[in-house]
């Protein structure tokens, strides 16, 4: 049970900054805060977020929120879908601001330094190895969506859990 989910919605695709954040961990509850990015949200992530610039006019600044960020991800394993452009999304928020951290997005091996220690590991590819469908083109399995995600960052979490919990309860039977 030393694990939580992380989720993120962004201002973009590109040089994406994070305009909400979610956590949930075992005997936690759900967290999830809006976010105030230095750059304007696109209206491709608007339709699909649902999120405004007018709504994020008043939140806090990431360099606020990563703090509380880290107190509830603590020494956890995290798992995030998608975790190259989550972990991208956060040091991108952190930059804006002046902060740098020292780990490389391409391996989470070496982002242990943002988990206290625990590990950061990718549902998505979980996921797409789990459905088995392979991309011969790209050499390996087809990333699949996330199933079930309202694209809230906490909804985004409890649906990566549901996944986790399908794919454990298949491989148990």
């Amino acid at each position: 049970n030393n694990w939580c989910i992380l989720d993120t919605e962004t201002t973009d695709l590109k040089q994406a900054q994070i305009c909400q954040t979610g956590v949930i961990a075992p005997g936690m509850p759900g967290w999830q805060t809006l976010v105030k990015p230095t750059i304007p949200i696109s209206l491709e992530a608007i339709e699909i977020h649902g999120i405004t610039n007018e709504a994020v006019d008043n939140a806090p600044t990431f360099d606020r929120v990563f703090l509380e960020l880290m107190r509830r991800i603590g020494n956890r394993d995290l798992i995030i879908y998608n975790a190259d452009f989550d972990l991208r999304a956060i040091k991108n928020s952190l930059r804006v601001h002046g902060i740098q951290l020292a780990f490389p997005t391409s391996d989470r091996r070496q982002c242990r330094i943002f988990t206290n220690g625990g590990s950061i590991d990718c549902a998505m590819l979980w996921y797409s190895q789990w459905v088995g469908e392979w991309n011969a083109f790209h050499g390996n399995y087809k990333w699949q969506p996330l199933i079930g995600g309202n694209h809230s960052a906490l909804g985004d979490c409890e649906a990566t859990l549901k996944i986790i919990e399908k794919m454990s309860a298949e491989n148990d039977e």
